[in-house]
């Protein structure tokens, strides 16, 4: 079952508390666009069953994809306790974590679909429409 980002985060909203620190970096492109980046729509035949547990918001997962660099095991970690990754990807300051298994999951439903690079191909669009990186190297 898609998993539906919520209306509320829990706790303040980050992406408002760090906007400075933010400034001009990924995690700063990310938590500004990530709902045009990643709607709901670009993952609905992921998770076509509407039974069953609500999934972590893939746009979470995506973001963190976006990010990731590091093991499942320490992204988790990194959405639990840095502020930066927490405010890219739209979790609240108080949001719980979840296994890093979701990231195998999530990679495994992506790999299936037609459209396993569906991810960056946004994010190349993203960048494009909006010249983000513009002057830069």
């Amino acid at each position: 079952m898609l998993g539906r980002q919520p209306k509320e985060s829990v706790g303040p909203d980050l992406r408002l508390s760090c906007r400075e620190l933010m400034s001009g970096s990924v995690f700063g492109f990310l938590a500004e666009r990530r709902d045009e980046l990643f709607p709901e729509e670009l993952f609905a035949d992921l998770y076509p069953s509407r039974n069953g547990r609500p999934s972590v918001p893939p746009r979470v997962l995506a973001c963190a994809t976006v990010l990731e660099k590091r093991t499942d095991h320490d992204a988790v970690a990194a959405l639990r306790c840095d502020l930066c990754w927490k405010a890219a990807c739209g979790r609240g300051l108080y949001d719980t974590a979840f296994d890093p298994s979701l990231f195998i999951c999530f990679r495994r439903r992506l790999a299936l679909s037609g459209d396993r690079d569906r991810i960056f191909t946004r994010v190349r669009e993203i960048i494009t429409q909006t010249s983000v990186l513009k002057g830069r190297r």
